[in-house]
């Protein structure tokens, strides 16, 4: 099981550095299912135990009420956390969408501003004051 552990270590540490360039990196000590994994990142402490945390508590919810084998309850613990990921990059691409269309509608109406500015220009010195 050390091994195995090991490896699972080695797994989140790359997860959570993403194979960047060579950074110093943060040893920290977690606890995950009941197991103590090291892990070795690039990001704060805080953050590494963060995310510890949450794959921590997504396994407790899988396994509350349920008796099921703990690599049973890590890969559904997994599909609930790649659920919030898609959810989360669906929602950000919706709203990177939304974001270009005001901005598109921003850049359209400031053109018909300045036509207009123009327009008030033009009338303004082409009509005698009274």
């Amino acid at each position: 099981m050390s091994k195995e552990k090991d490896s699972i270590a080695t797994y989140l540490s790359r997860v959570i550095s993403n194979e960047r360039a060579p950074q110093s990196k943060n040893k920290v000590e977690v606890r995950i299912a009941g197991d103590t994994f090291t892990i070795l990142a690039a990001e704060s402490e805080d953050y590494i135990r963060r995310v510890a945390s949450h794959v921590d508590s997504q396994i407790s919810t899988v396994t509350k009420n349920n008796r099921i084998p703990l690599l049973d309850a890590a890969i559904l613990a997994a599909c609930n956390i790649t659920d919030e990921q898609f959810k989360a990059s669906e929602n950000a691409e919706n709203m990177r969408v939304q974001l270009k269309a005001y901005l598109d509608d921003i850049a359209r109406l400031r053109l018909q501003v300045n036509e207009l500015q123009r327009e008030l220009a033009k009338y303004t010195r082409d009509t005698p004051s009274k």
